[in-house]
């Protein structure tokens, strides 16, 4: 028949329970919890011991079972899945019941039926229903009590010990706390947090933590600033619903289990907010005996806590390494095989042509089961310079170069081995240069260079060859007979594809840039424009025209006549001049395209003085234009 559980005094000299079994755990595997246990009783009879999953526990996956029963005829188990708690009772109780118990936990079994488990498990032993957390070193009992109010939980929790530890409304710092004292614990109930002193600062009002602040704010707020920086409260808590001040653990079908809600002290009448007991933690306060009243141990799974994958340019060995947390590197050459083609820290594939994943896995003792992490050996493509362009310029000047990579970045440099790079990218305008350059380029492409430097020319042409631009007066703006004669290129465009550069009257230059010539003087100019990619250059004469001031007829052979300058037939097909004296006599009437006036009329040479013109001039179009105007004639 089933015996309840010894109650202790707190005057009773507590058992002394000691456990080894720190293990490394293979997924989907049976393990012993423990290498040896023991306990060394008390002045109480022990008729139970509780074996927790005290960390990481994992509800519907995890669980602790008695194997071999039939050498443990005397002992019950019952398995308490919420709790992750197993308990061992004593069937007939006796004075060496503690021995049969200690047998027993020799016997417990974990298994999991995870396949992705990892970390940690941590077991906890006790020989009473509190709850025992390795990781603090403190008891978590529940208490039922449905209505109590906060402060009267807060009063009954301070009243009870546990061996001589005091006992207060718990206080929940860390995760592991929240997920015994919440989460695994028997039921709901108050802890130890309100914000009643100041709205919206919750601290915490018992044990070691007293006044010590942990969240601020609404169910926005913050953990950044306070004393301890954790809360576990659920969605949409602290809500402050009906000036709520308490905190209480959620009951478990509302939200997140084993997370918080505030209330108020009395909380509601019934339903899920209606308070349903408390939790009391005990240990952390002054005066408290130092006790050996539980025992842990742990198992971890071992894990590949880095991978260092590797890349290789072309086909070739790459070289792969892994570490564990934990016996050795297991290299696969996929997710699902059986079979390991590696054991070790550092791995050199065979040769790849293509990129590959390899897994690794963490194995104690052989396992091959726990979670495998893929290390991926890349085989990245040699690039290669698929096209290159030269470029000429003209005398002097910057050269533009371009070159495409099959794939990546094309990379420039002034050297066909080593130095510097000096540019990136498919186009390269090279600095000021006035002879010959020749620049080298590569492609680049997840670090992979192309095999070689290829030559770009940079090239400099200093002869000038004659092109054929078309070039016609419809491509010109003039102005002349004026104050500041000029003349305009325009539609440069229509030149075709080049830069264009510009020189009035000297093959030779100086080029400008600028379209319009200005300050001319009348007569014939040449325009020369220059291709300054090619060194190609054409050129047209454009007539300014314009009438002479004076004229000297004195046979030097300068100024000897007076005539029409800038006259083209080809723009005027009908012209008329004629020249009159001051009192408007008509002397003479000359052809624009003949040598001029020479100053003698009738055979007679006429003196210095001021003469008159009338020009009449025709277009092809039939537009005529009419001047007027005089001029001197000057004689020694």
């Amino acid at each position: 028949m089933l015996v309840s559980v010894t109650c202790y005094t707190q005057t009773s000299t507590p058992p002394t329970i000691t456990a080894t079994g720190n293990q490394n755990y293979c997924p989907l595997s049976n393990i012993n919890i423990v290498t040896d246990f023991d306990i060394i009783p008390g002045d109480e009879q022990i008729d139970a011991v509780f074996i927790q999953i005290s960390e990481n526990y994992s509800n519907g996956e995890d669980t602790l079972f008695l194997t071999n029963i039939t050498a443990h005829p005397n002992i019950y188990t019952t398995w308490i899945a919420s709790e992750g708690k197993l308990k061992l009772e004593v069937i007939t109780p006796s004075t060496t019941s503690y021995t049969d118990l200690i047998a027993a936990v020799k016997d417990i079994i974990f298994t999991s039926t995870s396949t992705t488990i990892s970390g940690q498990k941590q077991f906890s032993f006790t020989v009473d229903e509190a709850n025992y957390l390795p990781s603090t070193g403190h008891y978590y009992e529940y208490v039922s009590d449905v209505g109590i109010s906060w402060t009267d939980a807060k009063t009954a929790a301070e009243t009870k010990t546990h061996y001589g530890l005091q006992g207060y409304l718990a206080t929940i710092t860390t995760p592991e706390e929240a997920q015994l004292a919440g989460k695994q614990a028997e039921g709901t109930g108050w802890i130890g947090a309100s914000d009643e002193e100041t709205e919206g600062t919750w601290k915490w009002m018992t044990g070691p933590e007293t006044g010590m602040t942990f969240w601020i704010g609404n169910a926005s707020g913050t953990t950044s600033g306070t004393d301890i920086p954790f809360a576990n409260w659920n969605t949409g808590e602290p809500n402050n619903l009906d000036d709520e001040d308490y905190a209480h653990v959620t009951a478990p079908n509302v939200g997140i289990t084993g997370s918080w809600n505030d209330l108020k002290n009395t909380g509601e009448v019934s339903g899920d907010y209606q308070p349903k007991g408390y939790i009391v933690e005990y240990g952390g306060m002054p005066g408290d005996p130092t006790l050996n009243l539980s025992a842990s141990t742990k198992i971890t799974v071992p894990s590949i806590i880095s991978v260092n994958p590797a890349e290789n340019c072309g086909a070739g060995s790459v070289i792969l390494n892994a570490t564990a947390s934990a016996g050795d590197v297991l290299w696969f050459d996929s997710l699902t095989s059986s079979t390991p083609i590696f054991t070790g820290t550092s791995f050199s594939t065979p040769i790849l042509t293509s990129t590959k994943t390899y897994y690794v896995l963490a194995s104690v003792g052989g396992c091959l089961q726990g979670e495998r992490k893929p290390v991926i050996a890349t085989i990245n493509t040699i690039p290669t310079i698929t096209s290159t362009t030269d470029d000429t310029i003209c005398d002097a000047g910057t050269a533009t170069l371009k070159a495409t990579a099959s794939e990546g970045i094309v990379t420039w440099y002034e050297t066909l081995i080593g130095g510097t790079s000096i540019s990136t990218g498919e186009s390269f305008e090279t600095p000021f240069i006035s002879e010959n350059k020749t620049y080298y380029v590569e492609a680049v492409s997840n670090s992979c260079s192309s095999s070689s430097r290829i030559p770009i020319q940079a090239i400099v042409q200093y002869t000038k060859t004659s092109i054929n631009l078309n070039l016609s007066l419809n491509n010109f703006d003039i102005i002349d007979n004026s104050n500041n004669n000029s003349i305009t290129i325009k539609n440069v465009a229509s030149f075709g594809n080049g830069a264009y550069t510009f020189s009035i009257d000297n093959i030779d230059g100086p080029y400008q840039e600028s379209t319009t010539f200005e300050n001319l003087t009348s007569g014939f100019h040449t325009i020369f424009i220059l291709d300054n990619t090619m060194c190609g250059f054409d050129k047209i004469e454009i007539p300014i025209l314009g009438f002479p001031k004076y004229f000297t007829p004195n046979n030097d052979g300068i100024n000897d006549t007076w005539q029409l300058k800038g006259f083209s037939s080809d723009i005027y097909p009908i012209s008329k001049i004629f020249i009159f004296d001051r009192f408007g006599k008509l002397i003479g009437e000359i052809n624009p395209i003949s040598n001029g006036w020479n100053g003698i009329f009738n055979g007679k040479t006429l003196p210095s003085s001021d003469y008159w013109f009338t020009v009449k001039l025709t277009n092809s179009l039939g537009i005529i234009t009419n001047y007027r105007g005089h001029f001197s004639l000057l004689r020694p």
